[in-house]
């Protein structure tokens, strides 16, 4: 607590320990209050019956004065009130006789310079005066105000504590006792002095202890109390008071006082324990607040979306690790600087600095340039103010590859579509109008025309429902015994050389899944070469190796991550020319790995390539049931 808010109060409790009028006492705590809180206005209003009346007012009150000093005396608590119409808003402390709300200290002014902070303690000076509580303990007066000011200097709770305890023993001559506090529905002890760990185990055991600590007023109970006596070392008697604050009863002070308090000493001590309360309150509150901002600094820096915080001057306050990585910050050490010339990105401090609430696309990055949605809003409080801006992007990069790879994909399946579509109208166009003026060998080649196209409308239809499943995990291996020759053997053609050994190789696989996995590998060879396309098997110790060697132009080795991916074509221009939709070695891939065994390519530009893929090793003795049927699924 600022040295200041303790010089306005001290000249009135001096006032009070030498008799001045009360009248001019509560005029200097309405003046000190005004300058403690930076208020424009401030009174002290006191219950009578059922009406409350203005004592003292620095001017006529505002509605918001006013409505908030009802307020605090009719909830007993401090209150905040705000003029919906304009920026002033008021606060007001509740004045107590013992537990009854007897008036209230109310102050207003604009919502940016208002400080209520100090106004608790106002309001204690101001009960002490209506109702001349410690008018007869002038020696304590002084002490007070000193020691309420020490007890409310920390808002840690175990601090707070102790400092009340010093004051206990500084003004009553305390030399013992603990305060228990309520958590949710249980009692801890969370402080204690001049006894030992193992004599408050024994009394927090005890039958009575329950009665002693929740006690809803001041009690006085003499040393021949069984909790009592536990704790008395010269016959000490425990003075149990509340400590209460906004309604809430949150523990409970026992202090061990050498004499019996008379009654304008109990009346020191009640309103002590209310400050207490008032104080273990705020500390209560810090600690949720800081509890509360830790959680959000953690969930933010640990969001893997950059974020970035500005004050309203546009001076960087907060940034988590991403915001760091994407702006090349240097974390703390950028924090309480101009975001101006520190993103590297006008549009981006532009929209930090000045404007409404705005979103917008923006691309950050050098060479690995990625796309962001960028939105900035205003953060404000629960009370309108207005707290700085919030930066948040949302990285579009992945969402945009994944659009343009759909539409060329559309394009794509349009081109494979229309172009057998467009020789099979034209062959069956001539077969309705010409078909009786044709030779038998012009039928037969339309003919087969007809049917290559159509098995290349089946092939793609089926290589597309085929990934489908895949992707829904919805497809299933039908493993049966088969010779592997017999399957490489039927690929020979006049440019597909077979390589094997000359004994047969029986194997467990899906002869159709794997006569898929052979089209595609030689289709892409015989596509992109024209010399011969040499088919190989070879036995290694623990799988089969299979492979495809081609003497085309090569594939560029920083491509060859990119070939069993969906969708991939290396080069549109070759793509274009010889067809197809960039799913055959994606699918070639999955069969292949579902089946056990892996896949790669070896290539180098201007000599050719090599695809490879391996099949696992099992015995040739192992055999299974005719059309046996396993649920190995692809991944």
């Amino acid at each position: 607590m600022p040295d200041h808010h303790v010089d306005h109060l001290q000249p009135v409790l001096r006032g009070l320990a030498a008799g001045t009028d009360p009248a001019q006492l509560l005029h200097d705590i309405v003046r000190g209050a005004m300058v403690a809180t930076k208020a424009a206005e401030a009174g002290i209003l006191r219950v009578t019956g059922r009406s409350t009346t203005p004592v003292v007012t620095s001017g006529e009150l505002s509605r918001s004065a006013a409505e908030g000093a009802q307020a605090a005396i009719d909830s007993g608590r401090l209150v905040r009130r705000r003029d919906p119409g304009s920026t002033a808003t008021a606060a007001a402390e509740p004045l107590r006789a013992g537990s009854r709300v007897t008036g209230a200290l109310v102050v207003g002014g604009t919502m940016q310079r208002l400080d209520p902070a100090a106004l608790p303690l106002y309001g204690a000076a101001a009960s002490l005066v209506l109702g001349r509580q410690v008018a007869s303990t002038p020696e304590a007066l002084p002490d007070l105000l000193d020691s309420l000011s020490d007890i409310a200097s920390d808002l840690d709770t175990h601090a707070t504590l102790g400092r009340v305890f010093d004051a206990a023993q500084s003004l009553f001559g305390t030399a013992a006792g603990f305060c228990a506090l309520f958590d949710r529905g249980t009692v801890r002890v969370a402080h204690y002095r001049g006894i030992t760990q193992e004599r408050m185990l024994i009394v927090a055991r005890h039958a009575e202890f329950k009665a002693l600590v929740r006690s809803e007023s001041l009690r006085i109970d003499p040393p021949t109390h069984p909790v009592v006596a536990q704790l008395t070392r010269l016959s000490e008697v425990a003075v149990t008071l509340p400590l209460e604050a906004e309604g809430r009863h949150l523990g409970q002070l026992v202090l061990l006082l050498g004499a019996t308090p008379d009654a304008e000493r109990q009346a020191l001590l009640v309103s002590f324990s209310q400050h207490v309360g008032r104080c273990l309150r705020s500390a209560e509150l810090f600690r949720s607040l800081a509890d509360h901002q830790e959680q959000v600094t953690a969930m933010v820096h640990s969001m893997a979306t950059p974020v970035v915080v500005v004050d309203e001057a546009g001076q960087l306050t907060e940034m988590n690790g991403a915001a760091s990585e994407a702006f090349r910050l240097a974390g703390e050490f950028d924090c309480n600087q101009s975001v101006i010339g520190r993103l590297g990105n006008k549009t981006l401090e532009q929209m930090l600095t000045a404007g409404d609430d705005h979103t917008t696309e923006v691309v950050l990055g050098g060479d690995e340039a990625r796309v962001y949605r960028a939105t900035v809003r205003r953060m404000r409080s629960g009370t309108g103010r207005v707290m700085g801006r919030i930066l948040v992007l949302d990285d579009l990069t992945g969402e945009r590859e994944i659009m343009t790879l759909k539409s060329d994909f559309v394009a794509v399946i349009g081109h494979e579509l229309r172009t057998p579509l467009t020789v099979m109208k034209g062959y069956l166009h001539t077969l309705i109008r010409r078909s009786e003026t044709l030779t038998g060998e012009k039928r037969e080649q339309a003919l087969a025309a007809l049917k290559s196209n159509v098995t290349r409308l089946e092939r793609l239809i089926e290589d597309l429902l085929f990934m489908s499943a895949i992707d829904e995990r919805r497809c299933q291996l039908d493993l049966e015994v088969h010779d592997l020759s017999v399957i490489l053997d039927a690929r020979a053609s006049d440019r597909v050389i077979v390589r094997r050994p000359r004994w047969p190789i029986k194997l467990e696989l899906d002869q159709a899944k794997l006569e898929q996995v052979l089209h595609h590998l030689l289709d892409n060879a015989l596509k992109y070469s024209e010399g011969q396309v040499i088919l190989e098997l070879a036995e290694k110790p623990d799988a089969l190796e299979i492979a495809v060697t081609d003497s085309g132009p090569g594939i560029f080795s920083g491509d060859i991550p990119q070939l069993f991916e969906r969708f991939r074509q290396l080069d549109s221009t070759s793509t274009r020319a010889h067809g197809g939709v960039g799913i055959g070695l994606y699918i070639a891939r999955r069969v292949v790995e579902a089946m056990g065994g892996r896949i790669w390519c070896e290539s180098r530009l201007g000599v050719g390539s090599r695809f490879v893929f391996t099949l696992p090793n099992h015995s040739s003795t192992r055999m299974l049931p005719k059309h046996g049927r396993l649920g190995n699924t692809l991944p």
